[in-house]
């Protein structure tokens, strides 16, 4: 405009030594601001949004302005957007991105999963929520389900995804746009493997065709999916640059509705009103079908066992548990989740020293993490929830309890708290058990070695906890306990166990005191309230990795499958 200005016959210019002025006939200069001032107002056929706080987003009527109508043509409904606001601020380049934008949508080739999953990405690693908001019920449209897209938006667990949660080509493909996209730390190779799978995707998916036509056909959809990461990477940051829709600096939604609770539990006896600690809690629930981003509601719900989940702070960029990846279920079934840090982990904290139990002054027990479980599950914030709302006379029972390693025994403790509500003995509070890597009681000579880990995190034979130094329990989570979770043969790649020993390193030493304690000593064969073969729970799975233990844990749990009396599937 300004060169249309200057080249102006009719205008003259004045210059001083500070002042540079240009005069030019009244119908230029009203053409000039007529086309910068009016089209600031939305219409009917617009979604306007929340304004920018850089710039007046700019709306021109319809029929005013051919690229505004071009914009409108290609948004259908929706008309023009707050990010199709802010670049009309430069209409050659609204023009531009109109058309560049609609081939990268439309006029390829490339998977519709695939080409969400990397726009999705590159919404959540370069925190632009107004990118994520609009792709997410796309790519639900194309196929990704929740447990997908959550791992989409955790940009904290390093790559590759565990094997079963993404097809091999949207695994590389996520892959690519981290490389492309987080820090360019792209490679030939990694350009090579994605076009091996796009080679495989296409000779699945498509009729026989000649050697020659199937690689001309490879590169043109890894050339396009090179230009839809480069692209999108455009967009987010003019989303951000520009404030469209008031959306920068706020935080990328997850596909999951995330609440995070204390809730407060009897820390020894049930009936104790005195001695409580807090239990932090973590709820991950579908989306509800009257969201216009979602697809899925799911009625039950699983509680999972670990010992606690990183830090998270609701809408933040942290993922609700960087563990958690690889939980919400990714087929056609979905769940809704709840997590807990257990006692002495995370941000649950240990209770104080118990008043009136002389005999055994743990502030840790498996059957303690029962217990908690069970007053969590019966407070009335967590029962509104599992039974859709208030005062329902029945309460509804989980899907199932799953708990790993100390957890799997205190799922199996839980177990053997439950009681039949046929036999007027209460309330059955879950409907299955899943217990991993864990046994029913401690091994033989595992005393021993769990005293030995306390020692060591002291660094003497003390038994106070005051004395633990934090550089100790590092030391031995690194050097004795994970490398019994990722022995030698482990498939595991070596991202993912640095990954968990940087996380276990974090373990409070307090807590992990009172966690090897607990394991050092249990039984749950004797019982805790009656013996764990009297549990009314339907089903109870075993599962050990096979060379968990050089095999020995694996060996055990089927021993406690034939020493039970009725059908345990192991």
């Amino acid at each position: 405009m300004f060169r249309e200005l200057l080249g102006d016959p009719t205008c003259a210019m004045e210059t001083s030594s500070t002042i540079l002025a240009i005069r030019f006939p009244s119908s230029t200069l009203n053409r000039f601001l007529s086309n910068r001032t009016d089209p600031s107002m939305s219409t009917t056929q617009d979604s306007p949004g929340t304004p920018s706080r850089l710039v007046a987003g700019r709306y021109p009527a319809p029929g005013t302005d051919p690229i505004a109508d071009k914009i409108r043509e290609r948004r259908g409904e929706r008309g023009i957007t707050p990010l199709d606001a802010n670049l009309l601020h430069f209409p050659a380049m609204a023009a531009g991105y109109n058309d560049l934008l609609g081939a990268l949508r439309t006029g390829g080739r490339l998977p519709g999963d695939v080409r969400e999953l990397m726009i999705l990405r590159i919404a959540a690693l370069n925190k632009a929520a107004f990118e994520w908001i609009q792709h997410e019920a796309i790519g639900r449209t194309e196929g990704l389900s929740t447990g997908q897209l959550f791992i989409i938006r955790d940009t904290t667990t390093p790559l590759p995804p565990m094997p079963g949660m993404l097809s091999a080509l949207q695994s590389v493909a996520l892959q690519f746009t981290d490389a492309v996209t987080r820090d360019l730390n792209f490679s030939i190779s990694l350009g090579q493997e994605y076009k091996a799978e796009i080679r495989k995707w296409l000779s699945a998916n498509t009729q026989s065709a000649s050697a020659e036509d199937l690689e001309k056909t490879v590169e043109d959809i890894y050339v396009e999916a090179c230009m839809v990461v480069s692209g999108y990477n455009m967009v987010s940051r003019f989303l951000i640059s520009t404030d469209v829709d008031g959306l920068t600096g706020k935080d990328v939604p997850w596909p999951l509705n995330i609440q995070e609770l204390d809730i407060a539990v009897p820390s020894y006896s049930p009936t104790d009103k005195e001695q409580t600690h807090s239990i932090h809690t973590t709820i991950l629930q579908q989306k509800p079908k009257s969201s216009p981003n979602a697809r899925y509601a799911a009625p039950e719900w699983l509680l999972f066992l670990i010992p606690s989940s990183p830090p998270l702070k609701c809408g933040t960029t942290s993922p609700p548990s960087s563990l958690m990846a690889t939980w919400p279920p990714y087929r056609s079934r979905q769940f809704n989740i709840i997590l807990h840090d257990q006692r002495g982990h995370g941000r649950s904290g240990l209770p104080s020293v118990p008043n009136n139990s002389p005999n055994d002054p743990r502030k840790t027990t498996i059957p303690l993490l029962a217990q908690d479980i069970q007053a969590l599950l019966l407070s009335p914030t967590i029962r509104e929830l599992i039974d859709g709302g208030p005062g329902v006379i029945t309460p509804r029972p989980l899907h199932s309890v799953i708990g790993v390693s100390q957890g799997g025994a205190a799922a199996l403790a839980f177990a053997a708290l439950q009681s039949n509500p046929e036999s007027g003995g209460g309330i059955l509070l879950t409907k299955s058990v899943v217990a991993c890597d864990t046994a029913a009681k401690t091994p033989a000579g595992n005393k021993a070695a769990w005293a030995d880990r306390v020692r060591l995190v002291h660094g003497d034979t003390s038994s106070s906890a005051g004395d633990a130094e934090p550089l100790s329990a590092c030391l031995l989570s690194r050097n004795a306990t994970v490398p019994r979770w990722f022995p030698s043969g482990s498939p595991i790649p070596h991202e993912r166990s640095d990954f968990v020993t940087g996380l276990v390193e974090k373990t409070d030493v307090e807590g992990f005191v009172a966690g090897a304690q607990a394991l050092g000593e249990y039984d749950l064969l004797a019982g805790i309230e009656k013996p764990l073969s009297d549990t009314p729970v339907d089903r109870v799975l075993l599962l050990a990795g096979s060379l968990d233990g050089g095999g020995k844990v694996g060996q055990g749990l089927r021993n406690l499958k034939a020493e039970w009396e009725f059908g345990w599937e192991g």
